[in-house]
């Protein structure tokens, strides 16, 4: 007994908020029983007509009509900053610039074969003119004179080339043999190197040949300019290389009782002179034969243009040139559009903020420099369900209020915009509808928490009756009217749902009528 009186005094505040629970639980318990098991009561209503407004009720916040982080959209340096913290600005001033300098160059570039290539097909497109015809037809003739006179040089050069090499062999080299026009010439000169003599003994005996063919070939009518010069400058190193085998053998010989000392010496000497005169002859023959192939191509491109200006363009021709004007113009835009960036340009009027834009720093693409807001046309954001996006259109009016001034203060605007596509929200897809207010007001700024009141429609002088009198069967709708004592079962149509639960009736129903509570 003492154990359960010092349980209760130590639990007495428990036991007794239990006992008051009970209590609560068995009165609502009689009061539940009563209300299930009593008759139901029934009251009229009589049909009115009057006005139905339909809305859609949200929360949202007040956003400035832009607000954006701005950055360079090309890499590169800063090189001024026009503005700083605060400044207004209009749409399209200049806020920032990167150094341009390459991007100028690259334009100017860009215009100049841009202008090339349209220059070109420019003339292409209007023919060859006369004085152009009259130019390269001079420029044909120009060319045929200097090919007449490289072609007269090169033949002077091929005849001044046989008299050298002629006089080379059968004078100056012919000195140092015993019968060097026979069957057996015999080398003069010691020369301790046997098969050394007898190739220089069997070169003469073929070089007299080489010469006298050379000779009779110079001397034929039929022989082309093109021909004996390349004769004669085959020949020609012929002629050297048998000249350095006999001056290597007479550099290497000594003097002894069959060639004195200064016998020796005029062999060197006439040595010394047959390879200047073979040398000269080769570069006369060089030069003159370079003359005559330049004349020649001359002549062929001048042809060639004479050829191609009486022709005219083609039409293969004008629609290449006109790809080549298509990609000039193509690289100017690009090159401009490269410079354009270089121009940080505001997008709209509003209010500069966040500047970290300075001279000389190297910016990235899309890192941001400085950021503008527009606060002179405050909007609000809001999201409604999938089931109340269908109500809401484009120029709806509303009223908003906010929280900072309460909900006395109402603020009328419009809707300006309902997004086509869904955002999905705590799992359910919802729709951003956006409002501008409808005056300029000083009191609200962007951040602040606002309550939307859309109005989605608005039904004047329609009988309207609360929701709860409306039988819905199968999407049918029934109502139930009363008829003198009884009651009749009535199908109606209905329209929008206002507020405070009021339903529209479109028919079905006729004002004075009274609709019994079911």
């Amino acid at each position: 007994m003492d154990i359960i009186k010092k349980y209760f005094a130590r639990h007495r505040k428990k036991i007794i908020g239990a006992g008051i629970v009970v209590a609560i639980l068995f009165v609502g318990g009689i009061i539940w029983y009563v209300s299930a098991n009593s008759a139901p009561s029934f009251g009229d209503i009589t049909a009115v007509s009057g006005n139905i407004v339909q809305s859609v009720d949200e929360s949202g916040n007040v956003l400035a009509e832009n607000n954006v982080n701005l950055s360079f959209e090309e890499a590169g340096q800063i090189d001024r900053v026009y503005v700083k913290e605060g400044d207004t600005v209009q749409a399209g001033a200049v806020l920032a610039k990167l150094d341009s300098s390459i991007a100028s160059a690259q334009v100017s570039q860009a215009k100049g074969v841009l202008a090339a290539a349209q220059a070109k097909y420019d003339d292409l497109a209007s023919g060859t003119r006369p004085e152009e015809l009259r130019i390269d037809t001079d420029a044909v003739s120009s060319a045929a004179t200097a090919m007449d006179s490289a072609s007269n040089a090169l033949s002077a050069a091929a005849q001044s080339a046989y008299v050298a090499a002629d006089d080379a062999v059968r004078n100056q080299i012919d000195s140092l043999f015993i019968n060097p026009r026979t069957n057996n010439p015999i080398f003069s000169a010691s020369v301790t190197d046997s098969q050394m003599l007898i190739n220089i003994e069997n070169q003469r005996l073929a070089l007299g040949a080489m010469l006298d063919s050379w000779y009779a070939t110079e001397n034929a009518t039929s022989s082309s300019i093109a021909s004996l010069s390349d004769l004669a400058g085959n020949d020609l190193k012929t002629i050297k290389s048998y000249c350095d085998t006999i001056a290597l053998a007479v550099n290497n010989a000594n003097p002894n009782s069959n060639m004195t000392a200064s016998v020796l010496a005029g062999y060197k000497g006439s040595v010394a002179v047959a390879r200047n005169e073979i040398t000269q002859a080769i570069a006369s023959l060089t030069g003159a034969k370079s003359a005559f192939n330049a004349a020649q191509s001359n002549m062929t491109i001048a042809q060639s243009r004479l050829a191609l200006s009486k022709a005219g363009a083609t039409e293969q021709e004008l629609e290449v040139q006109k790809a080549v004007v298509l990609q000039a113009q193509a690289a100017l835009q690009g090159a401009q559009v490269m410079l354009d960036h270089a121009d940080l340009i505001a997008p709209f009027y509003g209010t500069v903020r966040n500047v970290t834009a300075k001279v000389g720093q190297v910016v990235s693409v899309g890192a941001s420099v400085l950021s503008l807001t527009n606060e002179s046309g405050l909007k609000t954001e809001t999201y409604v369900s999938e089931a109340d996006v269908a109500k809401v259109k484009q120029g709806n009016d509303a009223q908003i209020t906010l929280d900072a001034y309460g909900a006395g203060t109402l603020f009328p605007a419009k809707v300006t915009t309902v997004d086509v596509g869904e955002t999905q929200i705590n799992g359910s897809p919802a729709y951003k509808i956006t409002l501008h207010f409808a005056n300029q007001d000083l009191r609200v700024k962007p951040g602040m928490t606002a309550n939307v009141h859309i109005i989605t429609a608005e039904h004047n002088n329609v009988i309207g009756i609360p929701s709860r009198l409306i039988i819905n069967d199968n999407d049918h709708h029934f109502v139930l009217v009363k008829n003198g004592g009884t009651t009749e079962r009535r199908e109606v149509v209905i329209g929008i749902t206002g507020q405070n639960s009021m339903v529209e009736i479109v028919s079905g129903l006729n004002v004075g009528e009274k609709i019994t509570n079911f």
